[in-house]
């Protein structure tokens, strides 16, 4: 569409273009105007509500923006600058047009001035005329010329981003608003406004909701401001704002294993003994009402919304743009979706919540009863001592040593993301110094009572069960990642070839950006250990026992998994006290180790011996045992190979090479060739070995692995 405006023109009493280096040389434009008509790319909200704070003769703006289709975007948890904006709305003074239909990057000013403000014009050091000659000032505006205007085409936006390093050029019209020019380019200006802008000004929506709604205004314009924004993960950040707002509106009750607690908000809580909490003011919150959660889901993706339809299932509404649930309905379709309930650490990362039968657990407490934490050590050396009692096994000591392993990754596991985040700092690739737990043994090697014992410690009872194998594939671990849940998930007696199918877990962290909290996996399997990728990724444990069957030992078992136990709370709130370093070895369990003996030290109780000071799958290498052992089989041949070391296995034991091949750490480099194992990195082979005490290290390989298995 064509607009014949001439660069010069009796109806524009000064025309020129304009150097506009700074956004004040730009903005000293706005002065006295009283009504502006703008279209500009791009814009600020805050900016807008500045104008009308500095102008105090500004009556009415209106704006074109051109780079954006929902404006709301730009008020997403800004509640408060969307209520300004609003009344500014309502009372005719603002109104923002949007361009829905094409991205427009047009720049056009219309600005109106009071008929008594006089001279209007700004200051011409950076101006150049239009038609070669200077003009003069324009004259004092008769009535019937209407009130003095300017009108700017050229590069600015209303904005004041990048100013500091921006320059810009328009072309600017001193006129008057009855003359012909001046109409036309308010034809310029309304062309732009009703050719892209479908939907009519914006916020007319919210002034609706306000007028023909008995909600209070600001929980009408809370919702309206709530909403995507832009994470790659649509339903965890959803899940996410759900948690946040079940914290902030549910209260929070100290976790204790009757499931009663002390209600109150989580900074002012006095340090009390946790036992002591369970006492006071305790109350059930099985049958209290709740209040229900509302969350805009404007602008998510319909398979983001399908999925959380789900949740209607239980007391939940979901519609198009808005969902309402209530804390209980939010953690059953948790648990139905995802197989485990929602816990996450606290922005701060000071806090740990666990959400559960519709209520906020308090996890995390400081310890101030040295005797109850010696009775909580007690209660669990008490399980481990049931290895000696009731367990047949060649070496109970390292059965014992793996099983404190495993419980010390499960108290971790809920804590990892706040480690991910203090990687990431450092450029560490997440995947493999966020290990998995991946525990095998025979049957009846007590590996599903413990993790019974584990998942009742750091829930107080609450969750007892796995997750059965059927129900883990690709997809179910890709979609944990959205549950927004640091609980761990334990998937019971899964084989080995299903955890080498779940190649999702290589890059599991991958797309971890600290907005969503992603889970950690313990896997409970009869096999021995499953790929080296998987290897590569996780803490490989082993229950090298096997328990008797006993009615006497089972009750005492279970005795002690419904025993009341606060050590994970009084862990949890040890261990965010102590800070993240990186250490000299890949140990990601350091701190928790650390934090554990500090609480040994705090209740005066000496520390096991079995106690794992360093991983245990190291201290105690069932793998290592098994090569030492070696020195039983006559018929084993080892000989040298250039730099490499050939170990030979008789027919008899070829299917018993798979499993040597697999013992030694990723570190040591070993090929199957037939019955032969090549040691290809001998170096390291005898480091993990361990040195013998009389071992010449300037001797050859073979030499070594003669004195090694010989004793020669």
């Amino acid at each position: 569409m064509a607009f014949d405006i001439p660069l010069k023109t009796d109806d524009s009493d000064n025309s020129y273009v304009e150097i506009f280096k700074s956004w004040k040389s730009f903005s000293d434009i706005f002065e006295g105007a009283i009504r502006m008509r703008v279209v500009t790319f791009c814009d600020s909200p805050k900016f807008i509500l500045d104008l009308f704070e500095e102008l105090e003769t500004l009556e009415r703006l209106e704006v074109v923006v051109g780079d954006i289709d929902d404006y709301r975007e730009r008020l997403i948890d800004k509640p408060d600058l969307a209520d300004q904006l609003e009344r500014l709305r309502r009372d005719d003074k603002l109104v923002i047009y949007l361009c829905e239909n094409k991205e427009v990057h047009s720049k056009l000013y219309l600005v109106e001035y009071d008929e008594n403000a006089g001279d209007a014009s700004q200051d011409t050091q950076d101006q150049m005329t239009l038609g070669g000659d200077a003009t003069e000032s324009p004259a004092t505006s008769d009535s019937d010329r209407g009130a003095p205007a300017k009108v700017i085409i050229g590069s600015p936006n209303l904005s004041e981003n990048a100013w500091s390093n921006q320059t810009n050029v328009g072309v600017v019209y001193e006129t008057f608003t009855e003359n012909s020019l001046y109409a036309q380019f308010e034809e310029l200006y309304r062309d732009h406004r009703d050719s892209y802008n479908n939907g009519g000004p914006f916020l007319d929506d919210l002034t609706e909701q306000l007028e023909h709604t008995a909600d209070d205004r600001e929980e009408v314009i809370k919702l309206y401001t709530e909403g995507k924004v832009g994470t790659q993960d649509e339903l965890g950040e959803v899940h996410g704002r759900l948690a946040d707002h079940i914290d902030a509106e549910v209260d929070t009750v100290d976790l204790a294993m009757d499931g009663g607690g002390t209600a109150g908000d989580t900074q002012d809580t006095p340090d009390t003994d946790i036992k002591d909490s369970r006492t006071n003011d305790s109350q059930s919150m099985d049958d209290a009402p709740q209040d229900r959660i509302t969350l805009s889901l404007r602008g998510y993706d319909e398979s983001t919304v399908d999925t959380l339809s789900q949740m209607t299932d239980f007391d939940a509404t979901v519609s198009k743009d808005t969902l309402s649930t209530t804390p209980d309905a939010f953690q059953r379709y948790s648990q139905q979706v995802f197989d485990v309930p929602t816990m996450h650490l606290t922005e701060e990362h000071d806090q740990l919540k666990f959400h559960y039968d519709g209520t906020v657990y308090r996890v995390t407490q400081p310890p101030t009863d040295p005797e109850a934490v010696d009775e909580a050590l007690e209660d669990i050396e008490t399980y481990f001592a049931t290895v000696d009692e009731y367990g047949n096994s060649n070496n109970p000591t390292a059965v014992k040593a793996h099983m404190y392993e495993a419980l010390l990754w499960f108290f971790w596991a809920p804590f990892a993301n706040r480690q991910a985040a203090f990687y990431q700092q450092h450029g560490i690739n997440l995947d493999k110094a966020l290990p998995s737990l991946y525990i095998f043994g025979e049957s009846n090697g007590g590996k599903g009572t413990f993790c019974r014992f584990a998942l009742s410690l750091i829930s107080a009872n609450r969750v007892e069960a796995p997750v059965d194998a059927d129900e883990i594939g690709k997809r179910k671990v890709r979609n944990l990642r959205s549950a927004h849940t640091s609980f761990p998930v334990v998937v019971d007696d899964i084989t080995k070839q299903k955890v080498n199918s779940l190649d999702t877990l290589r890059n599991y962290w991958s797309g971890w950006t600290g907005e969503t909290t992603y889970p950690l996996f313990a896997f409970i399997s009869n096999d021995k250990r499953p790929g080296e990728w998987f290897r590569n990724r996780a803490k490989i444990l082993r229950f090298d026992v096997n328990f008797m069957t006993s009615h006497q030992g089972e009750a005492k078992v279970n005795r002690l998994i419904n025993t009341e136990n606060a050590l994970f709370q009084w862990f949890g709130h040890e261990y965010l006290s102590r800070g993240l370093e990186l250490g000299e070895d890949s140990d990601a369990l350091r701190e928790v180790r650390a934090t554990m003996k500090d609480l040994y030290d705090f209740a005066d109780r000496q520390i096991p011996e079995y106690f794992p000071e360093t991983p245990a799958e190291q201290a105690y290498d069932t793998g290592r045992e098994r090569w030492r052992n070696l020195t039983k089989h006559d018929d084993i041949e080892i000989t040298e190979d250039g730099e490499t070391l050939k170990v030979s296995f008789p027919e008899s034991m070829s299917f018993e090479l798979h499993e040597y091949k697999r013992d030694p750490p990723m570190t040591v480099r070993i090929e199957k060739r037939g019955l032969d194992l090549i040691i290809k990195t001998p170096d390291e082979f005898f480091d993990w070995l361990g040195e013998p005490v009389t071992e010449d290290k300037s001797s050859g390989f073979l030499s070594r692995a003669r004195e090694y298995f010989t004793g020669a």
